[in-house]
């Protein structure tokens, strides 16, 4: 059985230091060192641990202490990584707020996560007015004194913040509480923190449609993160690009990562542009970065790409969803470099295994690799729970391998889900897939999105990756719909390259004979793009709800 191979370090910093430790060290020393880039602004690390510093008691003293929790609701920007760490330096939980947010799922995180502090900008990329969303659901909002709003359906929430220069009645805006903040010395924000600490809570990113609270102790994430930073061979002259939203879970470790050994974060624009990440990678000399698979087949795949030059980059993981075989193979005659291959969720840290850079093409292109050293990974029997030999296909699951090393504390004020989903010590992933003698996983489907055609069980991705063979089709995501006689069928979701002709036919017919009967989609839809969560995760669930409304509108034609 093969192991991935690390230091110990990961072990040391999750039972010794918090964040808060961990880069004030790096800042104190390499205070010259480049930490952050945003287009035009460029941050070293005694400037970022200043901001730090003033943020954490900008927001001591509006009330911020150890165990208040507070909303961070912001498009990537240097100020959301200040606070974030300002938060964590206090002692307080970081609630990340997903910025596609709007009346509903905003009303469901700020009640149910217990929101007492809430900052945010006062818009969204220029169109969405947040203040006046914020109206609809706390009416009055700009009228109450700072510390003083008054709600009965959010009891708990006492500040808005906003990072904003424009005034908005009452509202405390940033530079107020970093003026206030200067009255309050080193010592009144002095904070002893625990492994234990409960440091951010994430809210699902949505792919089932229902919105859980992941409760992470700060062990299991300085451990992730660690582990994660030395299998993607970090250090203090790597730059390293992030392209995805902050606030969700590969986000938030993609933000800290550099900092653990004095290396730079480039931070991306909040809207996804290609041309834009093709332009940084080559301008900042970006030698480190992470895609989900949507975006990197949208880089590779852009008209220019061959105009930039990308040989800066190092490495590149792809994970956030199951990686196409057909990509891997891109990346490496494209680039010159194989794909770091990966898989987790927010509910386990982050990542649970990992490919080793270099691996043998057959790893690479088929396994999500190996565990990583926090957990114990197991093949379980879906029926039984039993641990399962090489070869057979059963549910994914972790363990600790001690207290804190890698699984959530639970979901949020949400004990009986919890109860589901860690059961004698193992963390049940929903995800199918098997493990060969070596210890590699390999990814079948998943459980939720399994169906089922004529008592025989189908797993999406393997028609995907099937169907990605096609050279007329760039992306496709597979679900299951009802049919009377067979329980399901299956249904492909198209995007076409350019110029393709392909029509519904060609796709089926491309199917017939070269996989199994019950596995040829039934119906295919052409699409322009994908319902995405912000992590660039396809949401399957609306695409079942749209083939089930088009074919109930075909019937009745």
């Amino acid at each position: 059985m093969k192991k991935l191979i690390v230091s110990e370090r990961w072990k040391e910093y999750c039972l010794q230091y918090s964040w808060a430790d961990i880069f004030a060290s790096t800042a104190n020393k390499y205070p010259e060192n480049e930490a952050l880039v945003f287009y035009d602004k460029r941050i070293n690390y005694r400037e970022y641990l200043d901001q730090v510093n003033a943020w954490a008691k900008g927001l001591y003293s509006i009330g911020v202490k150890k165990g208040t929790h507070v909303g961070l609701w912001m498009t990537n920007r240097p100020e959301w990584c200040f606070i974030r760490l300002a938060v964590y330096k206090l002692g307080a939980v970081l609630i990340p707020l997903n910025t596609r947010y709007r009346i509903d799922e905003l009303r469901f995180v700020l009640n149910q996560g217990d929101i007492e502090v809430l900052i945010t900008e006062d818009n969204f990329l220029g169109k969405i007015e947040i203040v006046s969303l914020l109206e609809n659901l706390v009416p009055n909002l700009t009228k109450f004194e700072p510390g003083c709003i008054k709600s009965e359906e959010f009891p708990l929430l006492k500040n808005v913040v906003l990072v904003s220069e424009k005034e908005y009645g009452k509202l405390l805006l940033y530079r107020e509480i970093i003026e206030k903040g200067k009255d309050v010395n080193e010592e009144e924000i002095r904070c002893i923190h625990s492994p234990n600490d409960t440091i951010h809570i994430i809210y699902t990113s949505g792919t089932t449609g229902f919105p859980k609270g992941v409760e992470t102790p700060s062990s299991c994430n300085v451990a992730f993160c660690s582990i994660r930073s030395e299998l993607f061979n970090l250090d203090k002259n790597s730059r390293f690009l992030n392209v995805l939203p902050l606030f969700g879970n590969i986000g938030l470790s993609n933000h800290v990562m550099p900092l653990l050994d004095g290396g730079t974060l480039i931070l991306a624009g909040a809207r996804f542009d290609p041309k834009e990440i093709l332009e940084l990678i080559q301008k900042e000399k970006v030698t480190h970065t992470v895609f989900v698979p949507t975006m990197l087949i949208d880089i590779l795949n852009h008209p220019d790409v061959e105009k930039y030059d990308l040989s800066s980059i190092q490495r590149i993981e792809c994970s956030g969803a199951p990686v196409p075989q057909e990509l891997i193979k891109k990346v490496k005659e494209k680039l010159g470099i194989f794909l770091n291959n990966a898989y987790g969720l927010s509910e386990a840290a982050g990542l649970s295994t990992w490919v080793p850079y270099g691996d043998t093409p057959e790893h690479v292109e088929k396994s999500v690799g190996l565990s990583l050293p926090n957990c114990e990974l197991a093949i379980l029997d879906t029926s039984t729970g039993e641990k399962l030999p090489p070869g057979k296909v059963g549910e994914i699951c972790t363990k600790e391998v001690f207290p804190g090393s890698q699984h959530m504390k639970g979901y949020y004020k949400q004990p009986e889900l919890t109860k589901e989903c860690i059961r004698d010590g193992w963390l049940h992933s929903g995800d199918l897939g098997n493990m060969d003698e070596d210890g590699y996983i390999y990814i079948t489907g998943r459980l939720k999105e399994m169906f089922t055609v004529g008592g025989f069980n189908v797993s999406p991705p393997e028609i995907e990756n099937f169907l990605l063979t096609h050279p007329d089709i760039e992306n496709v995501a597979v679900v299951g719909v009802p049919e009377e006689r067979l329980g399901e069928v299956g249904t492909a979701f198209v995007k076409l390259k350019k110029d393709s002709k392909c029509v519904e036919t060609d796709i089926i017919e491309f199917c017939k004979g070269k996989i199994a009967d019950i596995k040829v989609p039934r119906y295919v839809f052409f699409v322009e793009d994908f319902p995405l969560t912000p992590q660039g995760k396809i949401q399957k669930f609306k695409l079942r709800e749209k083939a089930i409304e088009e074919l109930e509108k075909n019937k009745q034609k």
